[in-house]
């Protein structure tokens, strides 16, 4: 699989100012037949591109992740470590060398403080969203990551970060979108 990680950088760059916006260690776990890699993009991050997850979808993938209804789905890191990186300091030939010819599955996603009105007035509420891309051999240079649609989540958190939903969300449409496509 050749793609680059300056391509992944330049399409969740670009996704971003459109939109304006590892593995788990449970012996029920099934084969990975797909994957995907996660870049977050936000205040937290300070503009950064960061690959991986973060605290709350880590914890939460590594008990839940590629199970039940999140099987196959796998999520891929751009080290060894599996430890959260600035995208530039990925490795390429790491993903290369985990993904093979599965699909691969771009999740690139932000999270912004809003104001939600209320009878009361209003209050602030963490609000994530994200758009999901897919690995395309066949597009031109610097053009492979294909935009397959957003990832809907309506779950405002008034505490805590939403990303974790939205995490879920994004693995529930991968495997529906693979389901659909005659799976692998």
């Amino acid at each position: 699989m050749a793609f680059t990680l300056n391509r992944i950088a330049a399409f969740s760059l670009l996704l971003v100012s459109i939109a304006g916006v590892a593995g788990a260690g449970s012996k029920d776990t099934a084969p990975c037949r797909v994957y995907f890699v996660a870049v977050e993009q936000d205040e937290v991050t300070v503009n950064l591109k960061m690959v991986g997850l973060n605290k709350p979808q880590n914890d939460w993938y590594r008990k839940n992740g590629n199970q039940k209804e999140f099987a196959g789905v796998c999520l891929v890191n751009t080290n060894e470590t599996g430890e959260r990186v600035a995208l530039e300091s990925g490795s390429e030939e790491h993903i290369s060398r985990i993904v093979g010819d599965s699909p691969l599955y771009l999740v690139s996603w932000e999270e912004h403080r809003v104001f939600v009105p209320d009878n009361q007035g209003g209050h602030y509420a963490f609000s994530a969203n994200a758009t999901l891309s897919k690995w395309d051999n066949s597009k031109p240079n610097g053009q492979n990551f294909v935009p397959v649609g957003p990832v809907h989540n309506t779950n405002r958190t008034i505490l805590s970060s939403s990303s974790l939903s939205l995490l879920k969300d994004a693995i529930k449409q991968i495997r529906h979108k693979e389901e659909g496509e005659g799976g692998r």
